[in-house]
């Protein structure tokens, strides 16, 4: 499906406010609610749309600590691979999980209370895991810039086609 200046519009207004009702929508868009709702309906069928959330406020829920965790291990085998995948996903603290290219094999991004709490989390979970070699983590000081909108106007129609 080839996306056009009207899709890029529908997307982009949805990443700024996915509440937005169908009829303010339509409105942004010029078009009226009926074909806006279709549009939008064939988005979320073919994947553009992956699904709607809120963006909470970290700190306000007493996770103010952000710790990005580099982690090597014991080798780039595929059972230390799964293992380590599993992992990850059944722990709630690790918000990212980015397998990567260079040094480390992995970079997590992992919310905490408190640099005890973080602690605790490396030792009880990620270094109990026999497949992790090495962990380097590096704490946020300050976020700069999180939770960016993807840079739509920058896309063509014959740029945005995905099969």
């Amino acid at each position: 499906m080839a996306l056009d200046k009207i899709d890029l519009r529908i997307l982009a207004a949805l990443q700024d406010n996915a509440r937005i009702s169908i009829s303010e929508l339509a409105n942004l868009v010029s078009l009226t609610a009926t074909p806006c709702a279709r549009r939008l309906q064939h988005l979320e069928e073919e994947g553009y749309i992956e699904r709607y959330v809120a963006v909470l406020d970290q700190k306000r829920l007493g996770l103010p600590v952000d710790a990005f965790a580099e982690v090597r291990l014991t080798r780039e085998g595929k059972a230390e691979m799964m293992e380590f995948e599993s992992a990850v996903r059944h722990s709630p603290q690790i918000l990212q999980c980015w397998a990567m290219s260079g040094r480390y094999d992995y970079l997590l991004h992992v919310a905490a209370s408190d640099l005890e709490s973080y602690n605790r989390f490396l030792r009880e979970e990620l270094l109990k895991l026999s497949c992790v070699d090495h962990v380097e983590t590096s704490f946020a000081l300050q976020r700069v810039l999180g939770h960016r909108a993807l840079p739509l106007e920058h896309l063509s129609a014959s740029a945005s086609r995905k099969r």
